[in-house]
Parts: structure tokens; sequence; C-alpha cells
């Protein structure tokens, strides 16, 4: 599994996004640490560990059986919005038992704490994609200004193409200011994927 962690607040699938209310306080003075520069994307390979493992199995035990049906297969909702979203959602605390999702937002909320200098998240959602599904470029600004995707693809089994997060680059955002005629605009010098 993997965290990848963005600002400002560009998210695409699979994501929640953690809301930033506080600023990190620093016990040194400023002064004395090196100022690396704006950083606008972290990823974090093997980020819960074993607890990973333990929803993405939830996750599969629930879909194993095609032919049985219980309420946990029937909570997923259909999103559709034309032209931006198409993907099946569900509230990850109806999803996962209490300690499964305890672990993941503890896990979150401590990194965001330790890390961002943030004090809550919002309320993670579970997504899945089959063919046709997307999300489209967005911002999910309301939750806060940092998003997150967490994903529980076995990448190394993987037998499909697509579901990487893509992730516009800054200095799009603020395109105008070096604006060169001269350059042609392309995906790849507009937007990145981790």
């Amino acid at each position: 599994e993997m965290l990848v962690l963005a600002s400002p607040g560009l998210s695409s699938p699979r994501g929640g996004a953690v809301s930033c209310v506080a600023r990190l306080r620093s016990p040194k003075p400023l002064a004395q640490y090196e100022d690396p520069g704006p950083e606008h994307l972290r990823t974090v390979d093997g980020f819960l560990g074993e607890t990973a493992e333990t929803l993405r199995t939830v996750f599969d035990e629930r879909f194993e059986e095609p032919r049985q049906a219980h309420p946990m297969r029937f909570c997923w909702d259909y999103w559709h919005v034309p032209s931006q979203y198409t993907l099946h959602r569900t509230q990850a605390a109806s999803y996962f038992d209490e300690d499964a999702f305890a672990a993941l937002t503890d896990a979150l909320t401590a990194f965001g704490q330790r890390e961002l200098g943030c004090r809550a998240i919002s309320p993670p959602w579970l997504s899945f994609y089959v063919d046709g599904c997307e999300q489209r470029l967005h911002a999910d600004v309301p939750q806060g200004p940092f998003a997150f995707v967490l994903s529980l693809t076995r990448w190394e089994e993987r037998r499909f193409s697509g579901g990487e997060t893509s992730l516009l680059r800054p200095e799009t955002l603020d395109y105008w200011r070096g604006f060169d005629s001269s350059v042609g605009l392309e995906r790849g010098s507009a937007a990145v994927r981790p």
C-alpha cells in the first residue's frame, strides 16, 4: 500500500482529505532549519503496514463469492456526475469493522499531526473503479488544503491498466506568471503521476 499526500487540496481516485486546522509548531527557532522549499507531493510506501493488508482482505472477502448476497455488497453508491466522476463509493466507517477503521483513522490523524501540523481528518471514503470509471481533475478544497490517496491496490498483482493518481504541477496553478508562448503545453508538463 502507499499513501500519497498532495497540496494544495488536489486529489484523485480513492481520496479523502486531511483538514488542516493548525500550523506546525517547531521546537527550534525557524532560523535553525534549512528551507528546502515547498513540498507539493509526498509519497509514503508501506504507510499502514499490516493494517493495509487487513483492509484489503476485508474488501476481497466481501466480493469473493459473486452469488452470495449480503448487506456489505449493497452498500456501494454508484456515483456518476457526467464528465467529472464515475465510481463506486461508500463511507469507510460503515464498511470496515470498528478496530480496522480506528487503525486507519488513527494512523492518518497521527501522520497529519506529526508531519503537517493538522488536528483532524475529514471522514474517509472508500471507492473502487471498474472499466469506464474515473475521476477527472478536481480540487477537494472544502475538505482542507491537503488531500490523500491511500491505495489498497496490490500493484504487483494487478492485471489492469489505469488507477494512477495525477496531480497538477504547482507551476500550472500559477500558469500565467511564467507563461512562455514559445513553449508548448502537454499533459506531462502540466501534471505529474507520483
